[in-house]
C-alpha cells in the first residue's frame, strides 16, 4: 500500500521510470518503496459509437488517507515521473482512500490489535462524548460558583481552578 492501478500507459513504460517514481512517492509517504504496487492493467476502450479506442492514460491510488497536502504532493509526483517524463498529453489521477480499520490482510485487520475491542473511530468517539460531559460539568460548577459568591470569586478559589 499504496497500490497505483494504471490504464492507458504500457508496462514497459511504466517499467522504465518505476524506481524514481517509487523513490519519491516512499519519501513523501514515508513508507517503504517495498510498500507500492505499480500495476499495469490491459484494458480496451470502446467509444460510444462502439469503435475500439486507445485507453485514456488514469491512474487510481488506492491507499490509506494521508491528508491532503501529502496527497497533492503524491499528485505531482506521479504527474511529474509519468506524464512529464513519458511525453503524455495528458494523465488524470484519482485517490481512493482505504480506513485501516476495513482492510485486512490475512484476515485481520490493519486497523486493530488482535484481542481490541472497540476500534479507533469508536473510542475517539468516545474520549469526545467523556470530554464534552467534564466540559459541562466544568461550565455547571463554574456557574454556581460564581452566583454562590456573588458573582466574584476568591484569589484562591481562582488559582485552585486554574490548577
Amino acid at each position: 500500500m499504496p497500490h497505483l492501478l494504471i490504464r492507458g500507459v504500457g508496462p514497459e513504460q511504466i517499467r522504465s521510470v518505476s524506481r524514481k517514481l517509487t523513490e519519491e512517492l516512499s519519501a513523501i509517504c514515508g513508507c517503504p518503496r517495498g510498500d507500492f504496487l505499480l500495476e499495469v492493467l490491459h484494458t480496451t476502450a470502446v467509444s460510444a459509437d462502439g469503435e475500439l479506442a486507445d485507453s485514456y492514460p488514469f491512474i487510481e491510488v488506492a491507499w490509506f488517507d494521508r491528508g491532503p497536502a501529502v496527497q497533492d504532493r503524491f499528485a505531482q509526483a506521479v504527474d511529474r515521473h509519468i506524464r512529464e517524463a513519458l511525453g503524455l498529453p495528458e494523465l488524470e489521477i484519482a485517490f481512493r482512500a482505504y480506513r485501516e480499520r476495513d482492510y485486512y490482510a490475512g484476515g485481520i485487520s490493519f486497523g486493530s490489535e488482535p484481542g481490541d475491542s472497540p476500534s479507533a473511530g469508536e473510542e475517539l468517539e468516545e474520549l469526545r462524548e467523556s470530554n464534552r460531559k467534564l466540559a459541562e460539568e466544568l461550565r455547571k460548577a463554574r456557574k454556581a460558583l460564581a452566583s454562590a459568591s456573588g458573582g466574584g470569586m476568591s484569589t484562591r478559589l481562582r488559582d485552585a481552578l486554574r490548577e
